[in-house]
C-alpha cells in the first residue's frame, strides 16, 4: 500500500517538474528586447567584478583622424588586497553594430587605488563604446568575498585614504 502511494506521489511530482522554472532558466526576451551592449556603457560579465570595482568616471574623445579614444577609471574597493580583472572595449556605430574592439587585457587594480582603462577605435565609423569586465581574481587566484555593486555616485566623488 505504501509503495503504491509513494509511486503515485512521485508520478504527480514528475508531472509538475516541466512547469517549474528554477533559478537558472534563461531570460526570455520580449519582442523589443536588446542586448546589454546596446543600452549600457559598462557590461559586467561576472558577479564578483561588480562587487569589487567602483566606477569613477569615463571620457570619450574624438581624435583628429575620426577615431574614438576612451578613458575610464575604476577604483578597487578593497583596502587590503590587489585584484586583477580582464577588460575589453567594444566600439559601436550608430546602428549598434560592432565596428572595432580591443583584445581582452589583464588589468591590475592595486588596493584602494584608481586605475584607468584606455583604448581607441581604429575605424572612424565608431560612435560610442561599451566597456566589458570579467574574471576577477586576487594574487592567489581566489575571488575575494565582497558585497555591494559597481555604481556611480554623481554627487560625491570617490575619496582615497591619505
Amino acid at each position: 500500500m505504501k509503495k503504491g502511494f509513494v509511486s503515485a506521489i512521485c508520478i504527480v511530482l514528475l508531472g509538475f517538474l516541466p512547469s517549474c522554472k528554477g533559478p537558472f532558466v534563461p531570460i526570455e526576451k520580449g519582442a523589443n528586447a536588446q542586448p546589454l551592449q546596446h543600452t549600457q556603457r559598462i557590461v559586467i560579465l561576472d558577479k564578483q567584478v561588480r562587487n569589487a570595482l567602483l566606477y569613477s568616471n569615463s571620457v570619450q574623445k574624438r581624435l583628429s583622424g575620426g577615431q574614438i579614444l576612451v578613458q575610464a577609471n575604476f577604483q578597487n574597493r578593497f583596502s587590503d588586497g590587489d585584484i586583477w580583472a580582464e577588460t575589453k572595449i567594444e566600439f559601436l556605430d550608430e546602428n549598434n553594430m560592432l565596428v572595432d574592439q580591443t583584445e581582452w587585457v589583464n588589468t591590475y587594480f592595486p588596493a584602494w587605488e584608481v586605475t584607468m582603462i584606455q583604448g581607441n577605435s581604429i575605424s572612424a565609423n565608431a560612435v560610442r563604446h561599451v566597456i566589458l569586465l570579467k574574471n576577477l581574481r586576487t594574487r592567489t587566484g581566489r575571488v575575494p568575498d565582497s558585497f555591494g555593486f559597481i555604481f556611480e555616485v554623481p554627487w560625491f566623488p570617490s575619496v582615497l585614504p591619505k
